[in-house]
């Protein structure tokens, strides 16, 4: 069971590999994927553009000036908590109206903890569903003996 986990776990590891937002890595982080939390104010500014109620920006980070980011967009997370897909459409965030910009990136530790789970639960699984597999008869029955 032990050498199943160990040749299993890569593929979990590339599969369900973790991401976070964190503080971007550079000053402008151009051709990387992050997240514009907006200002309520922005939230309002930016409807027309964005949709109504966004509170966060996803997208490739394409350009910048000193007045607005310019963003790849991949989604807008509304207030309410429900997101939108997008497609890559080019939108202008006024910086003003950015609370907040953060880098996606990989996360070592939220992708061992995801892994370490998993691998606990096969090994509860397999524990769980391991057992003799056969019969104590000869004819097929269980309990009732072979034919005489």
């Amino acid at each position: 069971m032990l050498s199943m986990i160990k040749r299993a776990l890569p593929c979990l590891l590339l599969l369900g590999g973790c991401y976070g937002y964190y503080v971007p890595s550079t000053s402008t982080p151009v051709g990387r994927d992050v997240q514009v939390t907006l200002s309520d104010s922005g939230s309002f500014v930016m409807s027309p553009k964005v949709g109504p109620q966004a509170a966060a920006i996803d997208g490739r980070y394409a350009a910048d000036s000193a007045n607005a980011i310019l963003l790849s967009v991949t989604g807008v997370r509304q207030r309410d908590g429900n997101g939108v897909d997008w497609r890559g459409e080019r939108v202008l965030v006024p910086r003003p109206f950015v609370v907040k910009l953060e880098e996606r990136r990989f996360s070592r530790g939220r992708t061992a903890l995801f892994a370490g789970a998993v691998a606990v639960g096969l090994l509860g699984a397999r524990q769980a569903f391991a057992g003799t597999g056969g019969s104590s008869g000869g004819n097929g029955l269980p309990g009732k003996g072979g034919a005489k």
